[in-house]
């Protein structure tokens, strides 16, 4: 018995030793394949003339990446598809390209291309406008095309599409399931407490359909979204609004019509100009560029590695974004916006004697009241210190991301931007009636009367929701008060427009809720002379999202993940969520389901825009 324990033992130390060993070899073949990628990039392609930049992006555009530079190199090497699409690279290469006079013009190929909100679509389509307006001709194409691809293409000179494809344009909506129905049916009760008129985050647990107080702000912001899409695609294809507004409202009726003929029932309404294959796309384009593609053709992300200028001055204006569900805690999660690493980097910068402004790239729903506070707090302490912090919103700064984006010193937003819902809400559930349809009784002693309240497994006492309705209600002033002091309003001003009300960046002018109408690039020049820098005495620093290191930290960091995965040093959804991304796999339902368990809290007091958008 001894021997044979002694060959297991040796046995297990052999395995071992052969896994430790075959890891350090994967991981040093990693490294070496990132170290030559990344120097053998640095030298970047050579930009011919007479040049066609392709733009074919692949993936759903994005504010910031959801991953370090090392991981998605690591993701490169394996080869694995990209689903995100930097607006910042894509728009700064297609800008450049414009000026660039070795781009004689650009392609546009949306076969991959998953679309983004209405804010950033309209980001992307005005650098085509701008590349269009100086003289460069656009060649579009796609197999078909969805309503936010074809935002892009309207911009074209020239839209191809395969004699089998669709132009998809129906408008938007906002549509949602409501579980009240099936809560009842299985004994679950959801106490919802919520101050403000339109704070309707709660319904879908509380109702079986939209309130009309959520339709009344829905229907409005919806038809800004829809007035701005049609408005834009009208005067970019040279037609009226009211004929996209007729093909989308009448697209069944226009299809039968056609015989089924999609491709040229777009054609017939000036949405495309040729219905053609891949092949005679290739050979037009190559007929433009008067020279052969595989000589002419540049990709966007290799022309705008090539063309970055790279700034040499010691000043800088710091971008930061602010990209996901406010959480709190103190680690990084993936798609949120954690309390503790987005103040440990805003405190990083308020010591940096090299940055001399801050912008905040908002795009998020809000989420933690107390999470928004505490970055709100940081960002207090950056102005305080003399620097000054401005905001530019995305598709997003709602609820708690507008708590934090009220105490810069100026904001800016898009007028499709959905800002404020300046409100707030709690859920509390409570399943005993379900435990006692499964024959599960629930009982026991405590030694004050408040003892249980924080179980889900007892019903709400009165006294206790009337104790959260007035925590609720205080949360509710509190907001107001800083967006009023924020602001520079009176308080009975911001409440009269608060109401758990997301209103359009348009609308947010209007009510003073916002200083100005513009993107990033307004921003960053009024931070830069807020700091009293002059238009070329500065560099701009775009900062990772916070817990994502750089260099080689960020090495570390993405070694670190493969080693814990392949180590099984991960744990429970940790662990599962690392070998799946390690593997390539779908890690994104478990990520979510992570974040969800983190959320779901009893006394968890969350604020959202009510938003479902379809495309």
């Amino acid at each position: 018995m001894g021997k044979l324990m002694k060959l297991l033992r040796w046995v297990d130390r052999l395995l071992h030793g052969i896994r430790r060993g075959l890891l350090n070899l994967i991981t040093l073949a990693v490294l070496a394949a990132i170290l030559f990628a990344v120097f053998h990039s640095s030298e970047g392609p050579g930009v011919p003339q007479g040049a066609v930049l392709t733009v074919a992006p692949e993936g759903h555009l994005v504010y910031s990446y959801s991953e370090s530079d090392w991981q998605r190199a690591i993701d490169d090497l394996l080869d694995r598809p990209d689903n995100e699409v930097l607006i910042r690279s894509l728009t700064d290469a297609i800008d450049r390209a414009a000026r660039d006079p070795r781009i004689k013009l650009m392609t546009l190929n949306l076969n991959r291309f998953d679309g983004g909100s209405i804010t950033q679509l309209e980001t992307v389509a005005d650098a085509l406008a701008r590349f269009r307006k100086a003289g460069k001709p656009i060649y579009a194409y796609a197999g078909s095309y969805s309503q936010g691809a074809y935002l892009l293409a309207a911009e074209a000179n020239h839209v191809y599409m395969n004699p089998l494809g669709t132009v998809m344009i129906v408008g938007y909506g906002a549509y949602q399931p409501y579980f009240k129905t099936l809560l009842d049916r299985i004994g679950v009760t959801m106490y919802a407490f919520r101050k403000g008129k339109y704070k309707s985050a709660v319904e879908p647990f509380t109702r079986t359909g939209m309130s009309p107080d959520a339709r009344e702000e829905n229907a409005a912001w919806l038809r800004t979204w829809w007035n701005s899409y049609a408005t834009r695609v009208a005067a970019a294809r040279g037609l009226e609004p009211a004929q996209i507004e007729g093909y989308a409202s009448r697209l069944p009726q226009l299809v039968d019509a056609a015989g089924g003929n999609t491709a040229e029932l777009a054609r017939r309404q000036g949405l495309v100009n040729v219905i053609a294959g891949w092949q005679r796309f290739e050979k037009a384009v190559a007929k433009a560029a008067g020279q052969p593609l595989a000589q002419a053709q540049i990709d966007y992300l290799d022309y705008d590695a090539a063309t970055r200028p790279h700034a040499a001055q010691s000043a800088a204006v710091a971008v930061v974004p602010l990209d996901g569900m406010i959480v709190g805690g103190d680690n990084a999660i993936p798609g949120a916006v954690a309390s503790g690493p987005t103040v440990r980097q805003l405190d990083r910068l308020l010591h940096d004697a090299a940055v001399r402004a801050v912008v905040l790239q908002v795009d998020s729903p809000g989420g933690s009241v107390d999470a928004s506070e505490d970055i709100r707090a940081a960002v207090l302490r950056l102005r305080a210190a003399g620097k000054p912090v401005v905001v530019s919103m995305g598709t997003l700064a709602a609820s708690g991301a507008y708590m934090i984006s009220s105490a810069a010193q100026t904001l800016y937003a898009e007028p499709t931007t959905l800002t404020a819902d300046i409100g707030v809400f709690a859920l509390v559930p409570n399943v005993s009636a379900a435990l006692g349809k499964l024959g599960i009784d629930v009982g026991g002693i405590g030694t004050t009367p408040t003892v249980g309240s924080e179980s889900p497994m007892m019903p709400l006492r009165p006294e206790t929701a009337s104790a959260l309705q007035s925590h609720v209600n205080y949360l509710y002033k509190r907001f107001v008060s800083q967006v009023a002091e924020g602001r520079k309003l009176g308080f009975d001003q911001v409440d009269a427009v608060a109401q758990g009300r997301a209103w359009s960046g348009k609308d947010a002018l209007r009510l003073k809720l916002v200083d100005h109408l513009g993107g990033i690039a307004n921003a960053i020049a009024d931070a830069a002379r807020l700091a009293h820098l002059k238009p070329d005495g500065y560099r701009v620093d775009y900062l990772p999202r916070a817990g994502q290191k750089r260099g080689f930290a960020g090495l570390g960091q993405s070694m670190g993940l493969m080693t814990r995965a392949a180590l099984g040093g991960g744990h429970g959804m940790r662990g599962l969520a690392d070998m799946a991304r390690l593997l390539g796999l779908p890690a994104r339902e478990l990520r979510d389901t992570t974040q969800l368990l983190r959320s779901a809290r009893p006394y968890g007091y969350f604020a959202y825009a009510p938003v479902t958008w379809m495309h």
